[in-house]
């Protein structure tokens, strides 16, 4: 049919899209590679009397310097969204034109599992023994130190918990929300994504995976704080539960078998994260014990996320799990009605997605990463759907068109935009933002392929 394409909507349409989003992924390569080993830039942190210079094999979650002015400092080493943005790397390498390229992506990997390894070696009593940060802080700053003890206490398991280290490979010595049990699974699941691309098996990767995937076993259901990091919400979350559980299945497809402790640690963990479902609101809920009774307060953005990143190959809570479809249709109808910037869209049109309902950091805006969330499940579910594959495609460009329609013409992506006007706010340069859209649009492309 003239003016169609193989998907249904307008060849022009389509073309303007696939265009954008080929220049806007070479956007996003370049500024993700300038937040990996940026050994180049310098932090300054006056009132704490630190100078931090990152290291080979970090990984910035913002590369902009800022002191919460009101821009907030990010210039760290996040586990999770470290191991986010490796993965992305594992993809790049994968699908590298020349062994020249495959070589750059391999090399950078292999950086950030020797800086893993080196971080989970950090031992706090000595940190605090050598470091004499808390006499060099200024006497203003020093309430937003840790206590020497929680310091002290650091080594094994308590730092493998730790949600961010400076990137010059020493420990965070400012308050933040702790533990987190689900930076270990992302990681080993990274690694596994890169053996999976056909990197080598080295010693060093082995000792991560068996560091990482024994962190997780032996945490697996544990209460910790969430993926948003929110002070006193150390719960039973679904997104730390469900890539826990898809570490530990993907070990188990990747070595072959699995004893009785993993496999009892799989069931376990599917039954943690079945009674996260919600039979009256039939939703996912986010947290255990739910935060409220109301579908629109228990669901949160979150959940996409962890279906995304555990990459369950089907089943329940994989892509293909009906609940977690109402769970997506929940969260989209939500977000339609609470973000200003999605009342006037047009007819058709995929709202730009917030986290949760009450989120209120930076006035909770639109996200980047959780908007983009939503596309890659509808391609990924293209993959994999008997019927409806261009339906779920077009789906998907609807919120691939949303995030263009939300990014600035420098192709920039922050950590979200604000509800009202759709300017961007909070972190500028969002490394997780890039990956997630490389991701996403590789995706797009497997899905049309």
């Amino acid at each position: 049919m003239r003016g169609s394409s193989l998907f249904g909507t307008s060849s022009q349409d389509s073309s303007l899209l696939e265009d954008w989003i080929a220049r806007q992924s070479s956007i996003c390569i370049a500024a993700m590679v300038r937040a990996i080993s940026a050994t180049h830039l310098v932090r300054r942190r006056a009132p704490f009397a630190q100078i931090v210079v990152p290291a080979p094999g970090s990984v910035l979650a913002s590369p902009v310097i800022a002191d919460w002015d009101p821009e907030p400092d990010y210039f760290f080493h996040w586990v999770r969204d470290s191991a986010i943005v490796m993965r992305t790397a594992a993809e790049l390498m994968e699908d590298a034109n020349t062994e020249l390229e495959r070589q750059y992506w391999d090399r950078h990997f292999r950086d950030f599992v020797r800086f893993s390894l080196t971080l989970s070696r950090l031992d706090g009593a000595q940190f605090y023994r050598q470091c004499r940060y808390r006499q060099a802080t200024s006497h203003a700053a020093r309430r937003f130190l840790r206590h020497d003890a929680e310091i002290c206490a650091l080594v094994g398991d308590k730092v493998l918990g730790e949600p961010r280290f400076n990137p010059d490979g020493t420990i965070d010595i400012l308050r933040w929300s702790r533990p987190q049990y689900d930076g270990p699974a992302l990681r080993a699941l990274t690694c596994l994504r890169y053996l999976r691309a056909g990197g080598p098996l080295s010693h060093e990767i082995s000792l991560l995976l068996r560091q990482d995937l024994g962190f997780t076993l032996h945490h697996a259901g544990r209460a910790c704080i969430g993926p948003w990091e929110e002070a006193g919400q150390r719960l039973h979350h679904y997104y730390v539960a469900l890539v826990q559980l898809g570490a530990l299945v993907h070990r188990r497809i990747w070595a072959g078998d699995s004893s009785r402790e993993w496999r009892r640690a799989e069931e376990r963990l599917r039954a943690d994260l079945d009674q996260h479902w919600s039979e009256p609101s039939q939703v996912y809920s986010a947290t255990r014990p739910p935060a409220a009774e109301s579908a629109d307060d228990l669901v949160d953005a979150a959940t996409l996320l962890a279906v995304l990143d555990a990459d369950l190959p089907d089943g329940p809570h994989s892509v293909q799990d009906p609940r977690v479809h109402a769970t997506q249709a929940a969260i989209e109808r939500l977000f339609m009605r609470e973000l200003p910037i999605n009342h006037d869209r047009s007819v058709g049109a995929a709202p730009a997605l917030g986290r949760w309902r009450s989120d209120r950091y930076f006035n909770g805006g639109a996200w980047y990463v959780t908007t983009l969330a939503a596309a890659a499940l509808y391609y990924r579910r293209a993959r994999c759907a008997w019927q409806d594959r261009r339906a779920h495609v077009e789906q998907g460009d609807r919120f691939m068109e949303r995030v263009r329609a939300l990014t600035p013409d420098d192709g920039s992506l922050a950590e979200q935009v604000d509800r009202v006007t759709g300017t961007p706010t909070s972190a500028r340069h969002l490394t997780w933002s890039y990956a997630a859209f490389i991701s996403t649009a590789r995706l797009r492309a497997l899905a049309d392929g």
